[in-house]
């Protein structure tokens, strides 16, 4: 039973990680062709389509970014934020996914304190998830007014708020969410010592 589990569970980060090289592939090459394509022939009816596609990720951006150049920064750092957003999104995946084997091989096992550790690390990775998550996403400027943000927003709000009061902003940049990352894995590595071993 919990080898057949664990296969699951490894399917499906397997999946995972399908999915989000996918992504980042498609999006560096859509910005790739792009740059060519607007180089070669910029009225072109390729160049149309691949503007029609691109456009949404790169106009909002552009018109958020106080530069001259905005336009022929914004792919590039449409791709950064892509990269940097897979990495997270997909690490933070497989602790996800690692702690539903731990919780599943504690339930097979009948071991309620490997239980209580995969239920409590599991929530700690998916408490750093959305914090990485609503990082990520107030980078990008059309999403910040979705419902999506508002939802991410209500649910880490609880736990960065007294974060947010005890350490300082500087100037625009808020540490608070990075110390935050930083004690989530703390407390990651103390469930996985007493509760996990």
């Amino acid at each position: 039973m919990g080898t057949v589990l664990d296969e699951l569970i490894l399917q499906a980060a397997h999946v995972v990680n399908l999915l989000v090289k996918f992504v980042v592939i498609a999006v560096i090459l859509l910005m790739l062709f792009r740059w060519l394509f607007l180089k070669i022939s910029p009225f072109g009816w390729l160049s149309y389509q691949i503007r029609r596609l691109t456009d949404p990720m790169i106009m909002p951006l552009v018109q958020s970014l106080p530069m001259p150049n905005a336009v022929s920064i914004a792919p590039l750092i449409v791709v950064l934020v892509t990269l940097l957003g897979a990495y997270f999104f997909q690490s933070m995946m497989e602790e996800v996914l690692a702690s539903l084997s731990i919780l599943l091989g504690g339930v097979v096992a009948g071991a309620p304190l490997r239980i209580l550790g995969g239920l409590l690390y599991g929530a700690v990775s998916i408490l750093m998830l959305l914090i990485i998550l609503r990082i990520v996403s107030n980078w990008i400027p059309f999403v910040r007014e979705t419902r999506f943000m508002w939802t991410l927003f209500n649910l880490t709000e609880p736990v960065m708020a007294p974060f947010r009061q005890i350490i300082p902003s500087i100037g625009m940049i808020d540490l608070s969410p990075i110390i935050l990352i930083f004690l989530l894995n703390i407390v990651k590595v103390a469930i996985g010592s007493l509760l996990l071993q």
